[in-house]
């Protein structure tokens, strides 16, 4: 069966949007001329806790810079902000809010498409800017905008878009299906004849995974497992050409929905043969666009999903309908038939979607569905 998900264009993407200024209002020394990924991702976190390293009492092991680090780092400061000392709770919220004062400016960029600004990202066309004009609502979501720090960054964006006069212009908030957001919205286009269906999404950091159950073709619940870190040793961050960096692309993500599958059989869940993968790239049917890491499987073949399958076949005996979606496509579905509406996914970049116009044939999301 052939699942009709739409295609999502790779220049969409906010992070190489450049804030170079926002003529009749100062701009903070921190971003000016600085990219949007650079101001709000894991890297930012990063950069950022380590300026702040000996306030907040960071461990060596951060120092270095690997997939782990990203991970931790982000969760770190979280949790720094309820710290019994007052210093790393200072130093903590610093970070929260320097983050959300970028959101802020990032926010006012697209808003109001000044063309300093679009000079500096000549690959979009005034029809993209005039998009960005008129996004009255903007939802949030990704593990940095999870607990504690996620609050913060939401009002700290809030507080300097009212500060420049451009109070809810857009309306910025946090998704309450947070990391599980792509998840959800891949699960959306499954058929509607579905009973439980693996779903996993393939980040640059991490792989969420879950099995899906539906009753009268409604998404009813969410069974998660534990999310899997990516394994720096194996994958590179960015796709490198040559079948031994695909197979080894292969071999991760065959090995995620292997164990995945095993898990929700063990769990007593026989999930259908529909199996729905958001990935960290752009799709267009079964070809991963662009250079991020699992653009790797080109090197294999021109369309992954059989590729995949195959891979899932050969471990498990299996015969699963491998479907893909790029991440932002997915994460903006759970708001499909919401106009004037976007989705960014703050994590290693920036994931970017826009809901679809009409939910109508798409599966429905229960009441309060993350609430168990």
């Amino acid at each position: 069966m052939t699942i009709s998900i739409p295609f999502t264009p790779p220049h969409v993407s906010v992070n190489r949007v450049k804030i170079i200024d926002l003529p009749g209002l100062p701009v903070d020394d921190e971003v000016r001329g600085q990219m949007a990924y650079h101001l709000l991702s894991s890297l930012a976190v990063t950069r950022y806790a380590r300026e702040q390293a000996g306030a907040l009492q960071l461990s060596p092991a951060f120092a270095q810079d690997t997939t782990q680090t990203r991970l931790e780092l982000p969760r770190f400061v979280d949790g720094c902000l309820s710290s019994p000392h007052e210093s790393i709770r200072v130093a903590a919220r610093a970070i929260g809010e320097r983050l959300g004062r970028n959101l802020g400016y990032i926010s006012l960029t697209l808003r109001r498409g000044d063309a300093v600004n679009r000079a500096a990202r000549p690959d979009w066309t005034t029809e993209d800017w005039e998009h960005w004009a008129k996004i009255k609502r903007v939802w949030l979501g990704g593990g940095l905008m999870s607990g504690a720090l996620g609050e913060l960054i939401v009002r700290s964006a809030r507080d300097c878009l009212a500060e420049y006069g451009y109070a809810g212009q857009p309306q910025v908030e946090r998704s309450p299906y947070g990391e599980m957001m792509a998840v959800l919205g891949a699960g959306r286009y499954l058929p509607p004849s579905t009973h439980a269906a693996l779903c996993l999404d393939f980040g640059q950091t991490t792989i969420k995974r879950a099995c899906l159950e539906f009753e009268d073709g409604m998404i009813v619940r969410v069974r998660r497992f534990e999310s899997l870190a990516r394994e720096v040793d194996k994958l590179p961050t960015t796709a490198t050409p040559g079948p031994d960096a695909g197979h080894k692309v292969l071999e991760v993500m065959a090995g995620a929905i292997t164990r995945t599958l095993e898990e929700t059989i063990a769990s007593g869940i026989t999930p259908d043969a529909d199996l729905m993968l958001s990935v960290a790239a752009y799709v267009q049917g079964g070809r991963l666009l662009g250079n991020g890491l699992y653009a790797g499987l080109n090197a294999l073949a021109e369309d992954a999903r059989p590729l995949l399958a195959d891979a899932i076949h050969a471990q498990t005996g299996q015969v699963m309908r491998v479907h893909l979606i790029h991440d932002g496509t997915a994460a903006c579905t759970p708001y499909a038939g919401i106009q004037n509406a976007a989705v960014i996914v703050v994590g290693t970049a920036l994931g970017i979607g826009f809901p679809p116009t009409t939910d109508s044939d798409l599966r429905p999301l229960a009441p309060n569905l993350m609430d168990g």
